[in-house]
């Protein structure tokens, strides 16, 4: 008879995953190292990936994550679900691997009596993008290429599903980034399934464990791709949360902790994957408020701070005329006051360096 699979509490899963998103905070890392273990960061908003690891690394500075992506230790670009990410340079080529191939499957059925020539598109893409190139050059060129027979609103995604296309620094960086220019990644795009199931171990490290449909959900990938992926793997431990859902985890993943342990205050920025990366959200972001903290017509996720392990309010900040203010709104009750606002003011301190003021105020 196999072993019974042992249920986890919807708290131990809360408290597990402050601690594999390195919200606890408990030892410093390089940015790269903190960026692989938390294997991507969202970056559609430049200013969050910084804000992200600044949460969870003990005296990170912005010039830190900036020096990685010039160095390339870190690359940001389009991956997953077709969002912009900044995730490790070792990583990117399985990454890239993974997402093109649905990706591709999608753009292909959107045009799929327009004759293209992939292979001669691919070539061409290749060696216009040898150098850093703008959108619009990208665009053009594929227009061109293409005789017209792509959608226009289609041109650059078909770019970056043709050939693996990267940021040129300093886009991704904290203030100063620019527009952004794509260059060719030089490498090797390894194979299936391979690629996603360097995703999946990259995933269940930093997010598990998680259901086949939290998978999914975060690589946008169905779920015939990822199961393959799976068994790449090997033997996953199983468990099931208290919906009854079977949950996957590494053999070497963390054990699980204890579930009464109270997890310090925490301030995330808009996107932040933390909240987005799972089918269901619920182990950080309590049901009844998720629609106060995403707004699902335009994808928007709010900035929002954590008590005990789980949102408990949204927050904004401004800067007028040297005074810097943060303002916390409180979406359900909560205690630690005091503990929001001295972090609160690390934050702003962060974020306003130069401020001859700054406050933290409570909305409600």
């Amino acid at each position: 008879m196999p072993p019974a699979v042992r249920t986890l509490t919807a708290r131990e899963l809360t408290v597990g995953y402050f601690e594999r998103q390195l919200l606890d905070r408990d030892r410093p890392l390089p940015a790269a190292e903190a960026v692989r273990r938390l294997a991507a960061l969202q970056a559609q908003y430049s200013p969050s990936p910084h804000l992200a690891l600044w949460a969870r690394l003990p005296g990170f500075g912005y010039r830190e994550l900036e020096a990685a992506l010039v160095d390339g230790s870190v690359v940001k670009s389009t991956l997953m679900r077709g969002t912009l990410h900044l995730v490790p340079g070792e990583d990117y080529g399985h990454l890239a691997a993974a997402w093109r191939r649905q990706w591709l499957t999608d753009l292909r059925g959107r045009h799929r009596d327009a004759g293209l020539d992939e292979d001669g598109l691919t070539a061409s893409l290749r060696e216009f993008a040898a150098v850093p190139r703008s959108a619009e050059e990208l665009r053009a060129q594929l227009a061109e290429a293409s005789k017209g027979r792509i959608r226009p609103a289609d041109l650059l995604h078909f770019a970056r599903a043709l050939v693996p296309l990267v940021h040129v620094a300093p886009s991704g960086h904290w203030r100063a980034h620019g527009k952004p220019r794509f260059v060719l990644w030089q490498g090797e795009l390894p194979p299936e399934p391979e690629a996603t199931a360097r995703l999946v171990r990259r995933y269940l490290a930093g997010y598990g464990p998680a259901s086949r449909a939290d998978i999914a959900h975060f690589g946008g990938l169905k779920l015939r791709q990822v199961d393959p992926a799976l068994a790449e793997l090997g033997e996953l431990v199983r468990y099931r949360d208290e919906a009854g859902r079977e949950l996957l985890d590494l053999p070497d993943a963390p054990p699980v902790p204890d579930p009464g342990r109270e997890l310090p205050v925490r301030f995330l920025p808009k996107w932040d994957a933390a909240l987005l990366s799972h089918a269901d959200r619920t182990r950080m972001l309590p049901a009844d408020i998720h629609r106060q903290v995403y707004r699902a017509v335009n994808g928007t996720l709010l900035a929002s701070y954590l008590v005990d392990g789980r949102v408990a309010g949204t927050w904004a900040h401004e800067a007028k005329r040297g005074a810097a203010v943060l303002t916390l709104t409180p979406l359900v009750p909560h205690g630690q006051r005091a503990e929001l606002a001295a972090e609160g003011e690390r934050l702003v301190e962060f974020l306003e360096p130069d401020a001859a003021t700054r406050t933290v105020r409570f909305a409600d």
